[in-house]
């Protein structure tokens, strides 16, 4: 019995290392396409609201100032009044410059007619040179006086006028620096300021990186200022919300600023219901109104690493390779790739901490449903 045991249990090692270990499972991994997609190019900066005007209220002429015409922080029209000054001085001076404009144009026709007689006169020899001279002065002089005389009269009434001080644009009018009864004039400072409401200006800068990349795709066109007008602008308050009406930028500056590296861009926003105001810091949102078509990738396949972002492809024989990639503007769940993969490659999604590239893999794609599950 003993014999038969033994021979039994060597007869069954022997069968047993005879027998080929199984090999591990294959890992499965989800892949997608890198596919060829339209987009609009789209970009975010940090912004600041400005005025397009913001103008100093001064006085021009110095005066009493005997009423303030308007209630601080409301909406002013362009032509109405603000302020009014003592007007009895300038009145008075303007009576005396038409006073004295008469007396001109009385002694002018008293000077044109002695010159036309004398004129009569000389030929006949009733009048020497001399005296002819000194009639032909006296009426250059009248009509030089008559000049002086109007200058004077316009003078005054433009002084007069000052006395009425008028908004010179639209907009929204600050705290009232004067009050009535103060003596103002021009070296008094501002009485008030008023700062233009709609439209108002985003101004922000673009880095020079930024700029050169936006261009480079234009590199072989000619330059088109007016393709700026396709770029729609819109912005982000600081509470997240978006702001429902679109510009359109306006100004690009001319130069790199030397130390901050950046170039100064403009936006005109229109303001209809005076939401924005000078001074806000904003995010503003540029979006590009013509589609181009770049190649687009999941999110969840992009990884990164001291070498920079790679994604894991699958090649056609089912083996994994590391594509370092160069990435683009976020869409969605969508990252565009500006180099590193091709079209129609397939990029892993999910299973990319069960792999290493050299790895053979069995695959299955990502489905049309739920797509951002699939990522997950």
């Amino acid at each position: 019995m003993r014999s038969g045991s033994r021979l039994l249990l060597l007869a069954l090692l022997l069968s047993a290392c005879t027998q080929e270990v199984a090999p591990p499972p294959m890992v499965e991994v989800v892949v997608a396409d890198v596919a060829l997609e339209p987009y609009q190019p789209k970009s975010v900066y940090v912004g600041r609201l400005q005025a397009r005007d913001d103008v100093a209220i001064q006085a021009r002429v110095s005066g009493y100032l005997v009423s303030r015409d308007f209630r601080e922080g409301q909406l002013v029209e362009e032509g109405d009044i603000l302020y009014r000054l003592d007007a009895s001085e300038f009145d008075a001076a303007l009576a005396k410059a038409k006073a004295d404009l008469a007396a001109a144009q009385a002694s002018q026709a008293n000077a044109l007619r002695n010159y036309k007689r004398g004129q009569e006169l000389l030929p006949k020899g009733a009048i020497s040179e001399s005296e002819m001279d000194d009639l032909t002065a006296k009426k250059l002089d009248a009509d030089a006086r008559i000049e002086s005389a109007w200058a004077q009269m316009k003078s005054a009434e433009v002084n007069l006028s000052y006395t009425t001080i008028i908004a010179p644009i639209t907009g929204r009018i600050g705290r009232s620096i004067a009050s009535v009864g103060d003596l103002v004039g021009p070296n008094t400072g501002n009485l008030t300021t008023l700062v233009s409401i709609d439209p108002i200006e985003a101004l922000f800068t673009v880095s020079e990186a930024a700029y050169i990349a936006a261009m480079k795709s234009r590199m072989s066109q000619e330059p088109d200022i007016s393709a700026l007008r396709d770029v729609e602008v819109t912005l982000e308050l600081t509470n997240g919300l978006e702001y429902p009406e679109v510009g359109r930028i306006d100004y690009f500056s001319n130069r790199v600023d030397q130390e901050t590296g950046t170039l100064e861009a403009r936006a005109a926003i229109p303001n209809p219901h005076s939401i924005l105001v000078p001074g806000q810091y904003v995010k503003v949102i540029l979006q590009d109104t013509n589609l181009l078509e770049g190649l687009f990738v999941p999110q969840a396949a992009v990884q990164a690493d001291q070498q920079g972002s790679f994604v894991l492809v699958v090649d056609s024989n089912s083996t994994v390779q590391r594509h370092n990639v160069e990435l683009d503007q976020r869409i969605d769940f969508m990252v565009r790739v500006v180099k590193g993969v091709e079209e129609g490659e397939r990029v892993i999604v999910r299973g990319l901490q069960q792999v290493r590239p050299g790895m053979v893999v069995k695959v299955r794609e990502l489905t049309a449903q739920a797509p951002a599950q699939e990522q997950e």
